[in-house]
């Protein structure tokens, strides 16, 4: 009797090896993901950084920026369209992690920030010596901070209008804020916990450490985090600050109209103590959360933004530590 075992695996390797050829064929035309990477200050942009996609376990594409920021994806096959992971890297920049989301031609631009203040001299000649330009202060005038972040990190804010928005617009606003001024960082989903005890500014380094190693939980209880918020806010309270609690989330966390309840409640007892409370909601909703949120805003004394993007985040940030002008 002949052992024919040699030869059945011959063929199950030359079988294995056509069927590579034609998925490889047939996917020749896969998913295309472009776009630029700047700098969130100088808005310039960054050459040689790492944009890398993650599809699968093992199924990762990356491109490094040309020397216009731009890069180009193409992956070799056609995935389902959806959310999927997404790191940024460059040298001398936070790291920025985040998820988008990939249909077969798409574009996403990214702003990274630096990890050390850069000064840029105009105009430089050879043999000129320039002063370096002073670090606009645009705080000038307004009160000491108090500010309590208390951010949503349940599992509905894992997505790239989100999350990295609101990273990138804290770090910004950090960046801005007077070594006086201080800052917590409380988080919640299914409970409420401090992450950052209350730091003054000039630990900026600890500070965005803080935001960057934010990370997702489950779902949301907003009526406990707001209570914890407010104890923070008053364990801390400055007298004739800007004592401010700023609540990030995309507006899914209140469990019905008696968990809305208590939150009013919680909230109109701390203006009472003059703690203002101001609501962002980042990505897009609709409006009926939207004027849930606003009213929570106005019973706060605060303000209420529907951000979309990094800029507008930025913006309504600093807006922030500027609510309240100091007392002459």
């Amino acid at each position: 009797m002949y052992n024919f075992t040699p030869i059945n695996k011959i063929m199950k390797y030359l079988f294995t090896f056509i069927i590579t050829c034609c998925m490889l064929t047939a996917w020749a035309d896969g998913m295309f993901i472009k776009g630029n990477i700047s700098d969130i200050d100088t808005k310039q942009p960054l050459k040689v950084a790492n944009v890398q996609i993650s599809f699968f376990q093992g199924f990762t594409f990356s491109d490094l920026t040309d020397s216009l920021g731009k890069y180009e994806i193409k992956t070799t096959a056609i995935v389902p369209e959806g959310y999927y992971g997404i790191e940024i890297e460059a040298k001398d920049y936070y790291k920025l992690n985040g998820f988008i989301h990939v249909t077969k031609d798409c574009t996403f631009d990214f702003s990274l920030k630096s990890k050390t203040p850069k000064l840029i001299l105009q105009n430089a000649q050879l043999d000129t010596v320039k002063p370096l330009p002073v670090k606009v202060n645009r705080l000038e005038g307004y009160a000491t901070n108090n500010l309590i972040f208390l951010i949503d990190v349940s599992s509905s804010m894992n997505a790239p209008d989100k999350m990295p928005a609101l990273k990138a617009s804290m770090k910004y606003l950090v960046n801005e804020l007077r070594p006086t001024d201080k800052v917590a960082i409380m988080t919640f989903s299914n409970t409420a916990k401090e992450i950052l005890a209350s730091t003054e500014a000039e630990d900026k380094m600890l500070i965005y450490k803080t935001i960057d190693e934010l990370s997702f939980g489950s779902t949301t209880q907003g009526g406990i985090a707001l209570n914890e918020a407010y104890k923070t806010a008053q364990k801390n309270f400055i007298q004739n600050g800007n004592n401010r609690i700023v609540l990030a989330s995309d507006g899914v966390f209140s469990s019905g109209e008696k968990e809305y309840k208590k939150m009013q409640q919680i909230i109109s007892t701390g203006t009472q103590k003059k703690i203002s409370l101001s609501i962002f909601c980042f990505g897009k909703n609709t409006d009926y959360v939207k004027s849930k949120l606003q009213k929570l805003a106005t019973l706060g004394n605060g303000n209420f933004a529907n951000i979309t993007t990094i800029e507008e985040g930025e913006q309504h940030m600093l807006e922030e530590a500027k609510a309240v002008k100091k007392m002459k």
